[in-house]
């Protein structure tokens, strides 16, 4: 697989917690590549480092403990672990997102999942529910997968 088709590709990446009483070894050499259109999901215990590698993919670790000791991440053929925030931000939210774990917190069983993906886009894509709903899901049709748009019903 060349490199024009990954879309993520991380090398040997490892991340720490450190606090004034100990060292947290969070994520230890992950290697991971994604091609354009597929699909991952990360499965594993508890404290196993999923949503670590997840916060470090968006780089929202905590600035104070979490710090990434080694490896490299790239997206979309650029390097983002250096990238300045400014830019980050355009990347966060529209081209990299996260559902966190706690679906009672995160999910709301009254809206369907596209509504609320629509929701979460709406202040990166503007315009109105709709429009919003449209880049969620690249505008594919309401209804596909399972999601269904805002009025579907």
């Amino acid at each position: 697989m060349s490199n024009t088709e990954k879309m993520l590709d991380i090398k040997d990446l490892s991340v720490i917690y450190k606090t004034d009483l100990e060292t947290v070894y969070a994520v230890n050499d992950v290697t991971l590549s994604l091609e354009k259109g597929a699909t991952l999901g990360l499965v594993g215990e508890t404290g196993a480092g999923k949503t670590t590698l997840a916060l470090t993919l968006m780089r929202l670790l905590p600035e104070r403990s979490g710090k990434i000791t080694s490896g490299s991440i790239t997206f979309e053929g650029e390097s983002i672990v250096d990238l300045p925030e400014a830019h980050m931000r355009k990347i966060r939210g529209d081209k990299i997102a996260m559902i966190f774990q706690d679906p009672m917190t995160s999910l709301n069983p009254v809206l369907t999942v596209g509504e609320q993906i629509a929701e979460a886009l709406h202040p990166i894509h503007g315009g109105g529910r709709h429009s919003a709903y449209g880049a969620a899901f690249g505008g594919r049709t309401a209804g596909r997968g399972g999601f269904e748009g805002p009025g579907a019903g």
